[in-house]
């Protein structure tokens, strides 16, 4: 690659697939989130990653919050009023907003989407960071989705072509 661009990376938010479109409450391996981490902070030593995974997956490995989520999963009402919800799924509710919020306040927002993975949070990760400005990198194959090609600044295969992009940017 040619250097086209240098970016000063303070702030890295890292979005990525947590539950995608699994049925239940299983989550995705989110071992890429340190890979991708490692990646910008060896060539961007300065650079704070944010990864909004940790307070996600925090509460919803909480035992009430799983209880809820079970029984809401097991006997769903037709109509759900969600300015209802129990205290447990209101702050989850809360945390996962709050979290994607904060792909507008980074420098750069890293999106892995791998495969033909779809991600609804990573979505509405990526259109917060677009909305702000922020340059998006998506790691995935969904060239043909209307979607990451709208927001994205760059498309990379997979994580060593990120790395090679951040090279780049370096």
């Amino acid at each position: 690659m040619t250097n086209r661009a240098h970016m000063n990376l303070q702030r890295v938010f890292i979005a990525g697939t947590i539950q995608g479109s699994n049925a239940d409450l299983r989550t995705d391996d989110q071992g890429y989130r340190e890979q991708i981490a490692t990646a910008v902070r060896s060539r961007f030593p300065e650079a704070e990653c944010f990864d909004p995974s940790a307070d996600v997956t925090r509460r919803l490995a909480d035992p009430a919050t799983l209880s809820v989520i079970s029984t809401l999963i097991g006997s769903a009402p037709r109509i759900l009023h969600l300015a209802s919800l129990p205290a447990e799924l209101a702050a989850l509710r809360d945390t996962f907003n709050e979290m994607t919020q904060e792909a507008a306040k980074c420098d750069l927002c890293v999106a892995f989407l791998p495969d033909r993975t779809l991600s609804m949070g990573t979505a509405m990760e990526m259109q917060a960071a677009h909305a702000a400005g922020v340059p998006i990198v998506t790691v995935t194959s969904l060239v043909d989705n209307l979607a990451v090609m709208s927001v994205s600044s760059w498309v990379v295969r997979d994580l060593d072509a990120l790395a090679e992009l951040l090279d780049d940017l370096r």
